[in-house]
Formats: structure tokens, C-alpha cells, sequence
């Protein structure tokens, strides 16, 4: 059988480690959204058919998640522009025995129930009889960064990229711990990063656009990549639709403050 990592859309309401330090408020009626959905971190993991790994998920409304994007945004979506090039990470799944499927199923459960403890000890023990496949490491990462445990959160999420570096959903959860500790540099690097494994990852697209626009400042590029992330959906996001139209007010009136 064949094993592969994906996007996720199972929601696990708990709180995450506060980013209140390192966030930019900025006063703006329509930022309001941006901001508590940024600070609510929704950790989230599926298994899609007998054998796929699972990563990060969509937000509940009103909120935006810390780190990914549902699964169609992550894998570009049917029904859009055609001439999308599939996902490379889940375009060229491994081979897995299928003991190892199971013990992801249970590790799944575990996540789905949030038994945090008992998700770790079968992830662990994934990751020490299959180093080499990248989605437990992963959700390993996950789960340490839901218990705060920063440090071995960023080791596992950076032994799901060593394992696969086309791990899409490894970068972005590895750039919101970065974001959160207040290194914009690093989290800028590693969304950069994951869009020259895939320039049409949209949730790498989003994920950057909100670091420009709330923590950077950056609103040129901002614009850009909602815009980016925008095209690659079959129908418009309402959502992103009103955060361009915000950036581009700001922008305009921007360039009328300087053009005096």
C-alpha cells in the first residue's frame, strides 16, 4: 500500500502558546478577523482513505489557523486553473508496510480524541521503526507543539523535511513555532521555501501573506500573495476577498500620504 502525507480537517479546540508578544496590532476595523485568528492555533490531522498521513487543517469561522490550510487549498483545487502541476510530496507517495498504517490509524485516534500522551507513544514509535517516512514526524511535531514543548517540536518538524523535503505541511507548521518566537526572518524562509517546492501551494500563499501583513508589515507583498492564494481556489474565498480589498485601501492611502 501506498503512504502519504496530506492536509486536515479534523479541528482540536485547545489553546496554543500565546503569541501576544510577537504580534503587530494594527488598527485597522477590517484586521480585526486576522488577529484572533491568528492567535487561535488550531492543531489538526486526518487520515483520507487506508493510507494517507496526515498534517494541518482549516480554521473554525472567524478564526485563521497558525499554520495550514484545508485540504484542497493545500493541494490545489480541482476545478481551478487547469494547467495546476500536481502537489509534488503527495504526487509520489513510499511504500509502507500496512503494521505501520495501523499504528497511524491508532496514532490518528489518539489525536482525534485528544489523548495527546498516547498519540505521542505511537508516534514515537513510528518515527523509531520508520524514520524515513515523514508523516509521523509530522504529526509528532504536532503534537509537541500542542503540549509546548517548543524545542522537540522544531527537531521532529525538521526530521519530517530531512525525511521528505517536498513535506509541504512540515514547513509551514515549522514556520508558525518560528513566527511565534518572534523570528519573522526564519518563518519567512521556511513559507519561501515550501513555495519553490510548489510555487501553487496555496496555504504556503496565505500563510505568507498573513506574516507580511500582521507581523512584517510588508503590504505590497501581502497583497501579493492573497492574491496568489485567491487564484488557486475554484470559487473565491469571501474571506480573503475582504482582506485584499483592505490591503489595497491601506496601499492607496499609503500612496496618498507620501504623494503630499
Amino acid at each position: 500500500m501506498k503512504l502519504f502525507i496530506n492536509s486536515a480537517v479534523l479541528f482540536i479546540k485547545a489553546a496554543m502558546p500565546s503569541v501576544k508578544s510577537t504580534m503587530l496590532f494594527i488598527k485597522s476595523p477590517a484586521l480585526g478577523p486576522r488577529v484572533n485568528w491568528l492567535a487561535a492555533a488550531l492543531l489538526s490531522v486526518t487520515l483520507a482513505g487506508c493510507s494517507q498521513f496526515g498534517g494541518l487543517g482549516k480554521p473554525a469561522p472567524g478564526q485563521r489557523p497558525a499554520a495550514q490550510a484545508p485540504a484542497d487549498e493545500t493541494q490545489g483545487v480541482a476545478g481551478a486553473d487547469p494547467t495546476l502541476t500536481p502537489n509534488p510530496y503527495l504526487a509520489n507517495p513510499v511504500d509502507a508496510p500496512r503494521q505501520a498504517q495501523a499504528l497511524f490509524g491508532q496514532a490518528l485516534a489518539a489525536l482525534r480524541a485528544e489523548q495527546w500522551q498516547k498519540a505521542e507513544v505511537l508516534l514515537q514509535e513510528l518515527t523509531v521503526e520508520h524514520p524515513t517516512l515523514s508523516g509521523p514526524w509530522l504529526n509528532l511535531g504536532i503534537v509537541y507543539h500542542h503540549t509546548e514543548r517548543l524545542p522537540q517540536a522544531e527537531e521532529a518538524l525538521n526530521q519530517a523535511i530531512a525525511a521528505n523535503g517536498k513535506n509541504l505541511d512540515a514547513y509551514n507548521q515549522l514556520a508558525v513555532i518560528k513566527r511565534h518566537q518572534g523570528d519573522f526572518a526564519a518563518a519567512e524562509k521556511l513559507y519561501l521555501q515550501a513555495l519553490d517546492v510548489w510555487p501553487q501551494h496555496a496555504a504556503s500563499h496565505r500563510n505568507l501573506g498573513i506574516l507580511y501583513d500582521l507581523y512584517l508589515g510588508q503590504f505590497d507583498k501581502a497583497l501579493g500573495h492573497f492574491e496568489s492564494y485567491q487564484q488557486l481556489q475554484a470559487q473565491p474565498d469571501r474571506q480573503i476577498t475582504g482582506w485584499i480589498a483592505d490591503l489595497k485601501r491601506r496601499l492607496q492611502n499609503v500612496a496618498q500620504v507620501e504623494g503630499r
